[in-house]
């Protein structure tokens, strides 16, 4: 998964995690460095998936790219369980699943 998002070009989703310690960490789209290494501690790992395009203008609406087909297919291929609410995919590293800041149904 990590290797697939650090060879996109241009546009990389951003990503936060919450830790078995409880921390949160902010939304991140640096995919080189700032992962939460070892994933072992990862309780649940958010994955943005809508891409905000350019303005066009001030008058004109800012637009969105919904990249849900692409990433959820790469994360099911790898097997990870995971869940889809609006602009957000959660992977769950721990049992039971915890829903804390997971947007609503």
């Amino acid at each position: 998964m990590i290797n697939h998002f650090r060879q996109l070009q241009g546009w990389r989703p951003s990503y936060r995690f919450k830790s078995v310690t409880g921390y949160i960490s902010g939304w991140d789209v640096e995919w080189f460095y700032h992962l939460p290494f070892p994933f072992a501690s990862v309780e649940w790992f958010d994955i943005g998936l809508w891409e905000a395009t350019p303005s066009k203008g001030r008058l004109l609406a800012r637009t969105t790219i919904d990249h849900t087909d692409e990433i959820s297919k790469v994360v099911a291929h790898i097997g990870f369980e995971f869940d889809v609410r609006a602009d957000v995919l959660r992977i769950w590293g721990y049992i039971p699943k915890s829903y804390e800041d997971f947007p609503p149904v």
